[in-house]
């Protein structure tokens, strides 16, 4: 499809999993209220016919819903504070009214800020984070895959068992899935604490050490640390100068991300 974003940037995929974390409880989990299952379906009925059919009444549905739930939040944010204060640190997306009303910036800013969005949250001290949501500085992309490989892998069970799982699939389809053995690195990767924490970053690094030697031994040649070939080192640009200088980045971004002399405060306010 057509994109006039001047980056380029598919924030919708960016975003998915914040949203997911936002919405799931909401809209798909057991207990959940039939109004939100309802409006669910509704939602997923007009997205279909907008992705399938370029429907343009069905945009325009959409386009008029979302302007109504986000005056339902701005009334909230303005009316019941009280629930809106409970709610919306524990959030990481905060539905907002923009329109042609002068006053319109000045309050949508006022809201964000007294939202403390996301403050209350497993990415508290990611809140704002340009290293962690955004950068995709080489240390910054490492330092990222280290988190979501802890997060991924931290709670495997064991080959046996997930040998065992396959069996029923396979006799269904007359095939044979072997489950080949863990990385080294998969040990005690239970013993690191999610979310990140400034106490835990230099452990995230030790283990992120272990995981990219174990993979890409050589991940100092790829072509993303090619800087780090012409500058001086004192025992020459050999392999291990080169490799701990590219590990003390990747330290300084987990650091970063873990929000390492970053207090968890809430969002300054714009006004007294």
């Amino acid at each position: 499809g057509h994109c006039s974003h001047p980056i380029g940037i598919d924030h919708i995929a960016d975003t998915c999993e914040l949203h997911l974390d936002d919405v799931d409880s909401h809209f798909w989990a057991k207990g959940a209220e039939k109004s939100g299952v309802l409006a669910q379906r509704m939602l997923c009925e007009l997205e279909d016919r907008v992705r399938k059919e370029h429907d343009l009444r069905a945009a325009e549905t959409l386009y008029a819903i979302a302007t109504e739930a986000a005056r339902a939040v701005v009334t909230l944010y303005l009316r019941h504070r009280d629930l809106f204060d409970q709610i919306a640190p524990r959030r990481k997306f905060l539905p907002s009214l923009f329109s042609i009303h002068p006053s319109t910036a000045e309050v949508m800013a006022q809201m964000f800020a007294d939202s403390r969005l996301g403050t209350q949250t497993d990415h508290g001290l990611q809140a704002g984070s340009r290293a962690y949501f955004v950068s995709d500085s080489p240390a910054n992309v490492y330092a990222r895959a280290i988190i979501i490989c802890v997060s991924f892998n931290r709670e495997l069970f064991p080959v046996s068992c997930q040998q065992y799982g396959w069996k029923a699939f396979d006799r269904k389809h007359g095939v044979r899935t072997v489950v080949l053995p863990f990385p080294k690195y998969v040990e005690r990767l239970d013993e690191l604490p999610i979310p990140i924490t400034p106490e835990s970053a230099i452990d995230y690094w030790r283990k992120g050490k272990e995981m990219i030697l174990e993979e890409m031994p050589d991940f100092h040649l790829r072509r993303e640390w090619e800087a780090f070939h012409h500058r001086k080192y004192k025992t020459g640009a050999k392999t291990g100068a080169i490799q701990h200088a590219i590990f003390k980045d990747i330290l300084t971004a987990l650091k970063t991300i873990a929000g390492v002399g970053k207090k968890k405060s809430a969002q300054p306010a714009l006004k007294a």
